[in-house]
């Protein structure tokens, strides 16, 4: 879960591109580059100064 910076919901379904598109590449193709935005010890969205309140729970 993450939340972009200043936008509300809505306005996020049409800015979220790169990481919808991660997340679909990871589960649909097992790609695991794509996987590593969101998996390891320090996945990419954490570190995204452009996105707050990220939460991964992938158990």
């Amino acid at each position: 879960m993450a939340r972009r910076v200043g936008m509300t919901h809505d306005q996020m379904l049409y800015s979220a591109g790169g990481y919808v598109i991660a997340w679909f590449r990871w589960q649909l193709m097992g790609d695991a580059y794509a996987a590593s935005v969101f998996t390891g010890d320090e996945p990419e969205i954490m570190r995204n100064s452009l996105y707050q309140d990220q939460f991964v729970d992938l158990n």
